[in-house]
């Protein structure tokens, strides 16, 4: 369990996160997004105890979290993380002896499937292959919590499915607290069990991606029928063009008549709906 209350980071008179409230009590993979500077990587770093909050309080199973920490339980691998210039092989047996509960199967089985040479110096291999090297370690941990920090940065689209193909095998294995943040929305989908939403430091959204499947949609025509229909509804978007209007609604979808038309969103749509109007409003 992950539990953020009254989370606040400020860096000067700055705040990137403003006093955020969240739990996270169920296994899952959870997929974290937010606009570039919106805070998630500050976010997953404080979670994970590697900079201080300035107010607030953070736990991880019950144990507060602070850069102090000896043990925060946490796994946390960002992009472009670095390691020791050794041999990926020599990595692997060195992170099983500092971890006892690091899965070296597991990690030994995705080396394999990623084609990796264990003689080949951490420090000689792509930026993908670094960055997919670096998420073998973290899944194997054995933490309870993983954090995953733009992953997929440097991944071709053969490498990205692979990765999402390790991560479910990963969480089968061991169920458990894995946070993913990403840019690339509608290919992890498939991956995830709920959603985690940040804007300018604050949380916008926390819920099932089932929750935004039968919620999110949008509904088109004229503006004075789409008035009717969409009374007392949470809208997150509006767009104009000439005398039509397209209204993007987060609700329970309402009876409809054959001259609107009413679609579901994909994730990518709610998205950029939501961020892009940072208050919803009752129309």
């Amino acid at each position: 369990m992950i539990e953020l209350r009254n989370v606040t980071k400020r860096y000067g008179k700055v705040s990137v996160l403003k006093n955020i409230d969240l739990s996270i009590e169920e296994n899952g993979i959870y997929c974290l997004l937010g606009r570039n500077g919106a805070g998630k990587t500050t976010l997953l770093k404080s979670i994970a105890g590697y900079q201080s909050i300035t107010e607030g309080t953070i736990a991880v199973d019950g144990k507060r979290i602070s850069p102090s920490a000896m043990d925060t339980g946490v796994s946390y691998i960002e992009n472009f993380a670095r390691h020791f210039n050794m041999p990926v092989g020599k990595l692997l047996k060195v992170a099983s002896e500092v971890s006892p509960d690091f899965d070296y199967d597991f990690a030994q089985e995705m080396m394999e499937r990623f084609e990796l040479d264990g003689r080949k110096k951490f420090a000689h291999l792509s930026l993908g292959m670094k960055t997919m090297v670096s998420t073998i370690v973290c899944l194997a941990s054995g933490r309870n919590a993983i954090l995953l920090d733009e992953p997929v940065l440097g991944f071709d689209a053969i490498m990205r499915s692979e990765f999402y193909a390790m991560l479910s095998e990963s969480f089968r294995r061991k169920p458990r607290i894995i946070i993913v943040s990403t840019h690339i929305i509608e290919e992890i989908t498939r991956t995830i069990q709920r959603l985690i939403i940040i804007d300018k430091g604050s949380l916008l959204f926390s819920d099932t991606l089932q929750t935004v499947e039968e919620k999110a949609f949008s509904i088109s025509g004229l503006e004075s029928e789409v008035q009717k229909v969409t009374e007392g509804l949470f809208v997150i978007g509006k767009e104009r063009m000439g005398g039509l209007v397209t209204v993007y609604i987060f609700d329970n979808p309402p009876s409809v008549p054959p001259s609107l038309e009413l679609q579901s969103l994909s994730l990518q749509d709610f998205f950029i709906q939501l961020v892009s109007h940072r208050r919803g409003e009752r129309i």
